[in-house]
């Protein structure tokens, strides 16, 4: 037996240091198959590796994937069997961008996904599956208590164009950066799409997993100490809302689907809370993706590897 039938399933988990990327390291540790996950896998004598990755910068994703690569092509680790991309973030405005001058929020949330998905796609296990983070703000404020505002779409190069850079309003500035946050969410839905065709010419599966309203998390990184104090003491009774829920519970559902304890069969749905849906129609406009992809081929482009960017753009 070796070393990889004894660690199999192999796991990537993106964001596991907080809000529902603890909830689903903890779940990871409790399932039976036991897959590896950093510091408390290694304290419950599992084998586990952490690859330091800064979403706001492709150049950091691209030097992670190659570190992950490394250890796969080095026999450490066996290729995934699962990846987790959890992380993400929002923000209070869209004036700030990422280390190469797309917002910051798109960066994050829509062009390093797309980075991180092509670059893991080689190193997959054969029937390797990707889980992407949905969120019911993609449907508009209704689906989301009217904490959020509704999504906008605009062409992919305006969605990755910060707001100039003088400060609005306190007020407005919130309602932009809930914009940029619902949009980019409505943007990764739709390339969730493209993302599971491309995967599923090789035998892979990608699904979109959206979490539901979750309390007491640290999504929105800079918002006032008042406001943070009553997200993270106040709203957790929404968690008794059927579309709210709780990081551990959310995290569960989340790594079921991964590993195929639930929806195994499943390409390019749309889970939330555990639930088999559907995205919104909008996400699945073919001119709409051909669009957003061609875009976003373009602008990974310098951070992928000849050998990795293997999908042309849709004509």
């Amino acid at each position: 037996m070796t070393v990889h039938d004894i660690t199999r399933p192999t796991v990537l988990l993106t964001g596991p240091t907080s809000g529902i990327g603890v909830g689903m390291l903890r779940a990871l540790l409790r399932h039976p198959a036991r897959p590896t996950a950093l510091d408390q896998a290694r304290a419950a004598g599992l084998t586990a590796y952490g690859v330091s990755v800064d979403l706001a910068d492709l150049s950091s994703v691209q030097a992670a994937l190659a570190e992950v690569r490394a250890l796969i092509e080095a026999g450490t680790i066996a290729p995934l069997d699962a990846a987790l991309l959890n992380a993400g973030a929002q923000f209070t405005d869209r004036r700030r961008t990422g280390v190469q001058g797309h917002e910051l929020t798109f960066t994050v949330n829509v062009i390093a996904q797309h980075l991180l998905v092509t670059g893991l796609e080689p190193v997959l296990a054969p029937t390797g599956h990707v889980v992407v983070m949905g969120s019911s703000t993609h449907r508009g404020k209704n689906a989301s208590f009217n904490l959020v505002p509704d999504p906008q779409w605009q062409t992919p190069e305006l969605l990755a164009t910060a707001d100039a850079a003088e400060a609005p309003t306190e007020a407005k500035g919130r309602e932009r950066g809930g914009i940029a946050y619902a949009s980019s969410k409505l943007a990764l839905v739709t390339a969730a799409h493209v993302w599971a065709e491309r995967l599923a010419a090789t035998g892979r599966r990608l699904n979109t997993y959206d979490p539901g309203l979750t309390v007491r998390t640290g999504l929105v990184r800079d918002m006032s100490a008042f406001r943070y104090w009553v997200w993270r003491w106040i709203m957790p009774v929404m968690a008794l809302h059927p579309k709210a829920t709780t990081a551990r519970i959310t995290g569960r559902h989340a790594v079921e689907l991964a590993l195929c304890d639930t929806f195994a069969d499943l390409n390019g749905a749309y889970i939330e809370i555990g639930v088999l849906t559907r995205a919104e129609q909008v996400t699945y406009e073919p001119e709409r993706q051909r669009e957003l992809m061609t875009w976003l081929d373009e602008a990974i482009a310098p951070f992928v590897s000849a050998t990795d960017q293997r999908h042309p753009q849709e004509a």
